[in-house]
C-alpha cells in the first residue's frame, strides 16, 4: 500500500480480507490472509475450497433470512467478524472477514458488570462505529444498539458516548 495513504488506513486494511463463496460455501476467491485467518480460528484448512462448516451454516441460514448478518469466530485474544454483503449475482457470496486483536479477558474482567451484548456495543463504539454500523455488524436495529448505550452510560459513570469511549481507551 503507498507511503501516502495514512497509517492509520494501512493498518486497517491488514486487518481485512474478502472471500467469494457460492451461497453453499464453495469458495470461488479467498485472499491468503483470509484463508489463514480460518484455518486459524477453525481449526482447520480450508478443505477442497470450501468454507468452513459453521461459516456454511450461517451462509445457509442467512440465505433463508432466519440468521444474522454476521458471525463471530473468537480465539483466546482474538476475534474475526464476518459479515455477509450484498451480491449482485446468485451464484455468489461475498464474505468480509476482519481481525480484531486485544480486548480480551482482561479487558472482558473490567467491564464485567456489563452484559455480553453490551459488552460488544461498547467494543464497537470505542472502534470508532456509528450506531448504525454497529447495528450492522451485530444483526441488530439501530434502536436497540441506542437502547444499550442508554444502559451502559450509567454503568460506566458517564454521559455521552465521547465519555465512554475516553474512558474505554483508558482501560
Amino acid at each position: 500500500m503507498p507511503k501516502s495513504v495514512p497509517r492509520r488506513k494501512r493498518r486497517e486494511a491488514r486487518r481485512r480480507a474478502v472471500v467469494f463463496a457460492t451461497p453453499e460455501g464453495k469458495i470461488q476467491f479467498a485472499d491468503p490472509v483470509a484463508r489463514r485467518w480460518l484455518k486459524q480460528f477453525f481449526r482447520r484448512p480450508v478443505r477442497a475450497g470450501l468454507l468452513p462448516r459453521k461459516v456454511c451454516r450461517w451462509l445457509a441460514g442467512h440465505e433463508k433470512k432466519r440468521i444474522a448478518s454476521s458471525f463471530v469466530a473468537k480465539e483466546q485474544n482474538a476475534r474475526l467478524y464476518l459479515k455477509r454483503e450484498k451480491s449482485y449475482t446468485h451464484q455468489s457470496t461475498i464474505v468480509l472477514l476482519e481481525l480484531i486483536k486485544g480486548k480480551g479477558e482482561e479487558w472482558s474482567r473490567r467491564h464485567r458488570h456489563l452484559t455480553p451484548r453490551e459488552r460488544e456495543v461498547l467494543f464497537w463504539v470505542g472502534r470508532g462505529k456509528s450506531n448504525a454500523e454497529i447495528a450492522a455488524i451485530l444483526g441488530i436495529k439501530a434502536a436497540t444498539v441506542g437502547k444499550h448505550l442508554e444502559r451502559i452510560y450509567p454503568k460506566l459513570g458517564v454521559e455521552n458516548r465521547t465519555a465512554a469511549i475516553s474512558l474505554n481507551s483508558e482501560n
